[in-house]
C-alpha cells in the first residue's frame, strides 16, 4: 500500500485519531477531534445516527452533527427520509459508498427524478458530495455516518477502508457518553433483529393501523402485513399484536 505526502499525512492523522479516541474525556472533546480530521478530507458537515427507522421527524436519530441547520429543516418539512436515496441504499448495503452511487442505483426506480431533486436541493444547502460509512453490530446495521461537503470528494479504497474504523470507533465512543441507560437499550436491542418491513409494520401498528391500512402505506397485500405480524410476535415473544408494540416499545425498536 503506497501513499502520496498528502495521503501520508491523513495516514497519520487517522492512526493517531484511533489511539487518542480512546482517551477523550467527553463528547465535546471527541467531536471536535473528529471534525479536525474529516476536516483534512476535505469534508466540511458530517451526521452521525442511529438506524433509519419510519418516524415522523427523523432529527430525533442524530447522534451527533453539523448539519446546516437549514438543511435539516428542509429535509424534515420535504419528507426527503421517505426517497433519500442514500438512505434507501443504506439499509441494504454492506459497505461503505458514495451519494453518487447510491443516486445511480435507482436510475430505473419511479421516484428518480425526485431522489435527483433532493440531491440538488442539498447541493443548493453545501452538501456537493459525499459518502456514508454503515455501522453494524451483531446481527444487523446499528447506524452510520455521512460525511460531505460543497465540493467533489473522492476517496481511494484505502482511504473508506480507515475511515470505516474512524466512523465506527467514534459512533460507539459517543454511545458511551449517552449513559448506561442508552447502553443497556442497545445491548437489549441487538439481541433481536427486525427487517426494515417489520420496523415499519411495527412502527404503523403502534399507531393503531389496521392490516389493510398498513398494507396500503407499505405498497403490500393484507396477508403480507400479517405475515408481518406473525414474524414480530415470534421474534419478541408476544402474546398478540399489542403485545408486540408494547414489547418494541420497551425494547426500544420503535421511537
Amino acid at each position: 500500500m503506497q501513499f502520496g505526502t498528502g495521503a501520508k499525512v491523513r495516514f497519520g492523522n487517522i492512526m493517531h485519531y484511533l489511539v487518542a479516541i480512546g482517551e477523550v474525556p467527553d463528547r465535546d472533546v471527541a467531536i471536535r477531534e473528529f471534525e479536525k480530521l474529516i476536516d483534512t478530507f476535505g469534508f466540511k458537515y458530517y451526521c452521525i445516527f442511529h438506524e433509519p427507522k419510519p418516524i415522523e421527524n427523523p432529527a430525533q436519530l442524530i447522534v451527533a452533527a453539523n448539519w446546516p441547520e437549514a438543511w435539516i429543516a428542509r429535509y424534515v418539512e420535504k419528507k426527503y427520509i421517505v426517497t433519500d436515496p442514500t438512505i434507501r441504499f443504506l439499509l441494504r448495503a454492506n459497505k461503505s459508498f458514495s451519494w453518487e452511487q447510491a443516486v445511480e442505483a435507482y436510475k430505473n426506480n419511479p421516484q428518480y427524478r425526485r431522489m435527483q431533486k433532493m440531491m440538488q436541493d442539498g447541493k443548493a444547502h453545501g452538501l456537493g458530495s459525499g459518502y456514508i460509512f454503515p455501522v453494524f453490530g451483531r446481527n444487523a446495521l446499528m447506524g452510520a455516518t455521512t460525511l460531505g461537503g460543497p465540493g467533489e470528494i473522492e476517496l481511494t479504497p484505502s482511504e473508506i477502508m480507515l475511515l470505516e474504523t474512524v466512523t465506527r470507533s467514534t459512533y460507539f465512543k459517543l454511545l458511551e457518553f449517552m449513559g448506561d441507560a442508552y447502553a443497556e437499550k442497545v445491548a437489549e436491542g441487538t439481541e433481536i433483529t427486525l427487517t426494515h418491513r417489520e420496523v415499519q409494520a411495527l412502527s404503523h401498528m403502534a399507531d393503531g393501523l389496521t392490516s389493510p391500512e398498513i398494507a396500503a402505506l407499505l405498497k403490500v397485500a393484507p396477508t403480507t402485513v400479517d405475515w408481518y405480524g406473525a414474524s414480530l410476535q415470534e421474534k419478541l415473544g408476544a402474546k398478540n399484536r399489542n403485545h408486540a408494540v408494547a414489547l418494541g416499545l420497551r425494547r426500544g425498536l420503535i421511537p
